[in-house]
C-alpha cells in the first residue's frame, strides 16, 4: 500500500520486517497508527484495539513452554508476601477458586488459577506476569498437563490464619500470628545517607515534641486507617502531622515518607513505634492458666480433706449416709448404672461404679465409695450394683410388694442432724448442767423464746449463725459462761450450705420439754 500510495520503493524484506515490527497480537492486524507515529513525530492518532476474542479460554498445548522468565521471582518471598495479605485483609482463599472446580478435585487449568489469584487480591498489590506463572509452575498438577492445584496453594495462605486438622492435633500448640503484617516482606526502600539523616533528626526534634506536649498521636491516624491495617496516604500522613501539630518541612516529610514508606503508603503504626513507644502489655494466658490450675487443684483438695473429715468409718454408716441424700435430693441410681451395664447383667466394673458414685453427686470421699465395693463386689472386678440399688431404694417403698399386699410398709425418716452430734464426757456434763438453768429460768418466767430466734432467721430455716444465738442468750441474761455457749453450740450444729450454724428450733423445744411447758403457751 506504501508502495503504490506514496511512491515510496521499499523491498519485499523490508515490508516484512515493519509489518512484524507493528503486528497486532492476534497476528492479522497492523497498528499503522503506531507506524506513522514512529515517522511523523507530530502525529497524534487513536489506536483503535482489536475486538475481543469472546471465545472460551483454552488450555495451554501439551508441550508448548512458556515464554515468561520466572528466574528473577522468589517463590519463597512471593508466597509470604501473599500470606501477609490474606492475613491482613482476611481474604477466604476458597471462595475465588472453588466455583472454577466443579468436580471438587483440587485442580483447575491455569488461566482460570490466575484469574482466582486476580480475583483473590483485587485492588490490592497486583501480581506481575512473571509471577504469576511462577505460582502456576510451583503448584502445577503432576498428574494433568497444564492444570494447577490451587488446593495446595490454599492450604498454605491459610497457614498464617490456623492450623488444620486441628480436632486430630489436641496438643498443638498454635503460634501467634500476630508478628505477620503488611511490611513484613516489604524490602527496605534505598535511601541516601543525606535523607537517612535528616529523617532521624526530624523523628528525634518530634520525639521531643510528644514527651513535652504528651499527645495522644495514634487516634487521629486512627480515623483515617478505616481497615485497621496500619497504613495511610502520604497526603493522610502529612494533615495527620498538621492536625497534631508536629510540623515538618518539605525535605523532613520526603525523608519520613522514604524510611517508612512503600507501595501500601506510610506505615503509621512502625512510625509511632519509635517516636511515641507504647509499653506491650504481658502475655496473660500462662499467667492465667496456671492460676487457673492452681486454683483448681486447691479447690479438689480442700474438697476432699472437709470430705474426708467427715468421711463413715463403716459400711452401715456409709449406706445411711446415701440414703439420707436420695431422700433429701430425690436422685434416681439406677439411672446413673444402667449406661454402663449393656448386657443388663445387674453387674458392672468396679471403676464404673465409682464413677457412677460420683456423677451422682453423693459426695463420698475414696474410701466410702471403696467401703460400698467390697460390700457389694460380686468377683475381683465387677459389683452388684441392682443389690446396691435395691437397698437405697428400700428409703421409699419395698420390693416385691405385690407378691405380699398384707405387708405393713414403715416409712424410713431421716434422723436429724443434730442428734448424730456425740459429745464427750466433761462436755454432756456441762450441756446438762446449762440446759437445766435455762429450763428453771424459762419456767419462772414463763419466757418465749421462738420470736427472739425468728427476727434473725431470714430464710425461715430453723437455724441462726453462732454469733446471733450468742446476742439472744445475752440479751435474755440467760448464759454468760463461754464454756457452756460451746457445749450448746457442740450439740445443736448442724450444716446448711456447707457453713456450720445453730438449730435453734431444736434447741427450744427441748428447753420447753425440760421445763414441761407447751411452746405454744
Amino acid at each position: 500500500g506504501i508502495n503504490a500510495e506514496y511512491g515510496v520503493e521499499l523491498s519485499d524484506k523490508d515490508c516484512e520486517l515493519i509489518c512484524k515490527k507493528f503486528e497486532e497480537p492476534n497476528g492479522t492486524d497492523v497498528n499503522y497508527p503506531a507506524f506513522v507515529q514512529a515517522i511523523d513525530k507530530d502525529y497524534k492518532g487513536t489506536h483503535v484495539p482489536a475486538k475481543e476474542d469472546k471465545s472460551p479460554i483454552s488450555s495451554p498445548e501439551p508441550g508448548r513452554a512458556s515464554t515468561l522468565s520466572t528466574s528473577h521471582v522468589d517463590i519463597e518471598k512471593l508466597i509470604h508476601r501473599l500470606q501477609c495479605e490474606v492475613k491482613v485483609y482476611r481474604v477466604r482463599v476458597c471462595e475465588h477458586f472453588k466455583d472454577f472446580d466443579g468436580l471438587k478435585s483440587g485442580s483447575i487449568s491455569k488461566s482460570l488459577f490466575q484469574r482466582g489469584l486476580a480475583s483473590m487480591q483485587g485492588n490490592h498489590y497486583n501480581l506481575t506476569p512473571s509471577e504469576l506463572e511462577a505460582l502456576s509452575i510451583y503448584y502445577k498438577d503432576p498428574k494433568i498437563q497444564g492444570n494447577v492445584l490451587w488446593s495446595y496453594f490454599e492450604r498454605d495462605m491459610e497457614r498464617v490464619i490456623t492450623e488444620r486438622n486441628l480436632e486430630k492435633k489436641p496438643d498443638f500448640r498454635v503460634q501467634s500470628n500476630d508478628h505477620i503484617t503488611l511490611q513484613s516482606w516489604n524490602s527496605e526502600t534505598q535511601i541516601s545517607d543525606e535523607e537517612r539523616t535528616t529523617g532521624q533528626n526530624a523523628l528525634n526534634r518530634l520525639r521531643e515534641q510528644i514527651a513535652q506536649r504528651r499527645i495522644m498521636t495514634k487516634p487521629c491516624f486512627n480515623d483515617f486507617d478505616r481497615h485497621n491495617c496500619g497504613y495511610v496516604s502520604r497526603n493522610q500522613f502529612a494533615q495527620g502531622l498538621s492536625y497534631l501539630g508536629l510540623e515538618c518541612t518539605e525535605a523532613e516529610r520526603k525523608a519520613i515518607s522514604a524510611l517508612y514508606g512503600d507501595c501500601k503508603g506510610i506505615n503509621y503504626h512502625k512510625f509511632f513505634k519509635d517516636i511515641d513507644p507504647v509499653q506491650p502489655e504481658p502475655q496473660k494466658y500462662e499467667r492465667n492458666l496456671s492460676e487457673m490450675v492452681r486454683y483448681i487443684k486447691f479447690r479438689e483438695t480442700g474438697t476432699e480433706r472437709l470430705l474426708n473429715r467427715d468421711a463413715c468409718k463403716t459400711v452401715e454408716a456409709v449406706i445411711d449416709k446415701v440414703k439420707e441424700t436420695v431422700m433429701k435430693r430425690r436422685i434416681r441410681l439406677l439411672e446413673f448404672f444402667k449406661d454402663y451395664d449393656k448386657l443388663k447383667a445387674g453387674r458392672i466394673k468396679k471403676t464404673n461404679f465409682k464413677r457412677a458414685l460420683d456423677l451422682s453427686g453423693l459426695n463420698l470421699t475414696t474410701d466410702e465409695a471403696e467401703l460400698l465395693c467390697t460390700r457389694y463386689q460380686s468377683d475381683q472386678d465387677n459389683v452388684l450394683y441392682h443389690h446396691f440399688n435395691d437397698e437405697i431404694e428400700s428409703i421409699f417403698t419395698v420390693k416385691g410388694l405385690e407378691k405380699s399386699p398384707t405387708k405393713q410398709v414403715v416409712q424410713y425418716k431421716i434422723m436429724p442432724e443434730w442428734l448424730k452430734n456425740n459429745l464427750s464426757k466433761p462436755i454432756q456434763e456441762v450441756y446438762d448442767s446449762a440446759m437445766e438453768h435455762l429450763a428453771r429460768f424459762v419456767k419462772t418466767r414463763r419466757m418465749q423464746l421462738y420470736p427472739m430466734f425468728e427476727d434473725y432467721d431470714k430464710c425461715k430455716n430453723g437455724t441462726v449463725t453462732y454469733s446471733q444465738f450468742r446476742r439472744v442468750l445475752s440479751i435474755l441474761s440467760l448464759i454468760a459462761d463461754e464454756v457452756e455457749f460451746h457445749a450448746l453450740e457442740k450439740q445443736y450444729k448442724v450444716n446448711v450450705g456447707g457453713m456450720n450454724v445453730f438449730n435453734y428450733l431444736a434447741f427450744c423445744d427441748d428447753v420447753y420439754e425440760l421445763a414441761k411447758l407447751n411452746k405454744l403457751d
